[in-house]
């Protein structure tokens, strides 16, 4: 579908954010395999980047994000509101130009959120649907343990919005 390409690419570090995760970790160990090994080098880390992924990895999200993020991105669909792409831009840049799109705010409202609100969480949720699975690159900050424990206690939820996002489950 369009809307899940165009709503992937907007969220440049939120499930975008795996896309860079992911090339910074090409050729360099992840975390997870670098545990209890010496002699690695982390990947070099832009210092934006590096920065909107500590603040993503600090945020605590909210017990009803998920089911809230399916429904407003589903509404978001029924509307055909397109975000305009901003594969990468940094977290406050994605905001602003989010925040300009016709009815995008208003539907975000709806649903509880801001357009900060939602462009950090779905960053947040990408970021950390990457470190659990092993998808950073070293010296990555870790994700907040109230939402790997949110994670842990509803994968359903984790699911539903993976699929609403176009990703499904692996």
């Amino acid at each position: 579908m369009i809307f899940r390409r165009s709503f992937l690419a907007v969220f440049a570090l939120a499930t975008g954010a795996i896309t860079p995760l992911t090339a910074l970790a090409q050729g360099a160990p992840s975390q997870t395999q670098i545990d209890g090994q010496s002699g690695q080098q982390s990947a070099q880390i832009p210092p934006q980047f590096r920065a909107d992924a500590e603040r993503a990895m600090r945020y605590v999200l909210p017990a009803d994000f998920m089911p809230r993020a399916v429904s407003a991105i589903s509404e978001l669909q029924g509307r055909n509101i397109q975000p305009p792409n901003s594969q990468g831009l940094g977290l406050q840049d994605m905001i602003a130009r989010a925040s300009q799109v016709p009815g995008f705010p208003d539907v975000l409202r709806s649903h509880g959120f801001t357009p900060e609100t939602f462009i950090i969480g779905m960053t947040t949720f990408g970021m950390t649907l990457a470190a659990s699975n092993g998808q950073v690159p070293a010296g990555m900050p870790s994700p907040n343990p109230s939402n790997v424990a949110l994670f842990k206690s509803h994968p359903d939820q984790v699911n539903a919005l993976m699929q609403a996002m176009g990703n499904p489950p692996h």
